[in-house]
């Protein structure tokens, strides 16, 4: 996959910092020394779940390197739970449509009613 997905957010959006591998990080402003920030972190392996933060940047700090914004997308396709909700989808679809349509098939087809 050579997109990452991220919620559509416009306050969040000004620097993204991948924490770990389940957590990347959004900033509201781009990092720069002796300035406050706030923060969201997003959990992409818990359907994107977020926790929100601040903090400072001290003269001293280590600036976090942010991700390019040709990586980061809002297309849905490329979340890494899709396969899983396609997958839900269809089972969802076959109770609901499917199964249905063949049992009054075969109810209307004895001449049951």
């Amino acid at each position: 996959m050579d997109k990452i997905f991220l919620p559509l957010d416009n306050t969040y959006n000004k620097c993204y910092v991948v924490q770990n591998e389940e957590v990347i990080r959004g900033y509201d402003r781009e990092p720069s020394y002796n300035s406050t920030y706030n923060y969201r972190d997003y959990y992409i392996n818990s359907n994107y779940i977020f926790r929100d933060g601040s903090g400072t940047w001290g003269q001293y700090s280590n600036l976090p390197i942010c991700l390019d914004n040709t990586l980061i997308t809002n297309d849905f396709y490329y979340r890494s739970d899709f396969p899983g909700i396609a997958l839900m989808f269809l089972v969802i679809n076959i109770f609901a449509i499917y199964l249905p349509i063949k049992i009054f098939s075969k109810i209307f087809r004895k001449g049951g009613l």
